[in-house]
């Protein structure tokens, strides 16, 4: 009995982390936990208590993973709209840095400017869309 009370002492320690969103605490955790109660289950099997602990940490660990996948896709949305907004950018540096004469607006006195206006207004119009569709 001593042991499905530090079991579930673990448990809520755990679970106040994972509620909190606490970062000190990994998947070795729940592994290591685990796999103490279904050694604990192996050794008592008539005992009914651990079967609900099991479950308990199951949750708890579904839990954890929604919370990590959440942070990694809001990382992800991030940084593609970020890449969506330089990748134009990018192209219009390509344009501006050819070297030849043939391409209208590189070598007129107002070429660097309309190149600025240009990036500007790109970035200003992707960010606003971004804003307006609560992407960002």
């Amino acid at each position: 009995m001593e042991k499905i009370r530090t079991f579930r002492t673990k448990i809520k320690l755990l679970e106040s982390l994972v509620r909190h969103d606490k970062d000190s605490y990994d998947e070795w955790d729940f592994y290591s936990i685990k796999k103490e109660m279904f050694e604990y289950k192996f050794m008592h099997p008539e005992d009914v208590e651990i079967d609900k602990l099991i479950s308990q940490m199951d949750s708890l660990e579904s839990a954890h993973d929604k919370r990590q996948n959440k942070k990694m896709n809001h990382k992800l949305n991030l940084l593609t709209i970020w890449s969506t907004i330089f990748l134009p950018l990018s192209f219009y540096t390509g344009m501006w840095g050819m070297n030849f004469d043939d391409v209208p607006l590189l070598t007129g006195d107002d070429g660097f400017w309309v190149f600025v206006t240009i990036s500007i207004l790109t970035t200003l119009v992707m960010f606003g869309y971004f804003k307006k569709h609560k992407w960002y």
